[in-house]
């Protein structure tokens, strides 16, 4: 699956979307601002698999 960018205006027209096909389809969304890329919208469950791994040593937080 491809990672898709959306600029912080178009997220903020689309959010509750977006929020509902990270958790639901497991998308996630590169978010930029003035075209330079400033935070990624990521599923919950993914976020805080890398935040376990991190924790117990097995990835780079």
């Amino acid at each position: 699956m491809s990672t898709e960018r959306l600029a912080t205006n178009e997220l903020r027209a689309q959010l509750g979307r977006r929020i509902d096909n990270a958790h639901f389809k497991g998308e996630h969304v590169i978010v930029d601002k003035n075209g330079e890329p400033r935070a990624v919208l990521v599923p919950y469950d993914w976020w805080q698999d890398k935040q376990d791994q991190a924790s117990a040593g097995l990835t780079p937080p």
